[in-house]
């Protein structure tokens, strides 16, 4: 059936600039596999998708879900490899390119999970990503006015969990061979850089998927009007409102934090 594709799928959702960390990490991909397609999944892509998740996370600003439905769509209708903006690639691809699936242990802040979701290849039509996309065509992102912010990870853990038997605890050296041609590559090869291990890729979990400013409402009047306070993560004045609200005035309190009234209709 052919190898994977030679083609490097990202997802840029909203409104913000990419910063200059992320463009130092695309040079990176082009630096190594210079002689891979670059496609970038930007808001326009969700006019072929029809999926009420994705769609529903669009329209409420969570480019984050946006993107953890755009990757697998862009893995399974086109095959290739996708990659998150914060992963810097240091090593050619070539050997895993005649995989049907790949992926590798996620290693993170003294926790592991066996699957991460920064770097992932896999051919077109691929099985494993199928069962994952069939998980998000069941899902509504906005459930009686509150969003659904389960991590992609953790769907994928669970798919893991139940359709191969791989059950905790995670260690971030294992191998682990799903099927034939599909595998679960140790952490080391495209996450975490460890001496004296082979390395393809650092994934710098710099959480450019998180909302530029994190939100806690004080308090409301009537639920009408909402004292809230942002917490700075990028100033991009992209305060990722919901359906309905509008800033009515707002102060800048410190260099890292701004309250606002806010008015819901």
């Amino acid at each position: 059936m052919g190898n994977i594709p030679k083609k490097i799928h990202y997802v840029w959702i909203g409104e913000s600039p990419k910063s200059e960390f992320i463009l130092k990490c695309i040079e990176s991909w082009k630096k190594h596999l210079p002689d891979f397609e670059i496609k970038e999944w930007g808001n326009d892509s969700l006019l072929k998708i029809e999926n009420r998740y994705a769609i529903e996370a669009y329209n409420n600003k969570k480019w984050a879900f946006v993107s953890d439905y755009i990757r697998l769509y862009a893995l399974f209708h086109e095959g290739g490899i996708y990659l998150d903006t914060d992963v810097e690639i240091t090593n050619k691809f070539d050997e895993f390119l005649n995989l049907d699936f790949f992926t590798c242990n996620e290693k993170h802040n003294n926790s592991c999970l066996p699957v991460t979701s920064a770097v992932m290849g896999a051919k077109k039509g691929n099985r494993i990503i199928k069962d994952i996309l069939n998980i998000y065509d069941g899902l509504e992102f906005k459930i009686n006015d509150k969003f659904d912010l389960t991590p992609n990870t953790v769907r994928i853990t669970e798919y893991f969990k139940t359709t191969f038997n791989i059950l905790p605890p995670y260690f971030p050296s294992t191998q682990i061979q799903l099927v034939e041609n599909s595998i679960i590559f140790p952490s080391s090869h495209f996450c975490n850089s460890e001496i004296n291990k082979n390395n393809y890729a650092i994934h710098h979990f710099m959480g450019s998927w998180l909302p530029d400013y994190d939100r806690r409402d004080k308090f409301s009047i009537f639920n009408k009007f909402v004292l809230t306070r942002f917490k700075i993560r990028r100033d991009t004045k992209n305060y990722g409102l919901k359906e309905k609200e509008r800033i009515l005035l707002k102060f800048k309190v410190s260099s890292k934090k701004v309250f606002a009234l806010i008015l819901r209709k």
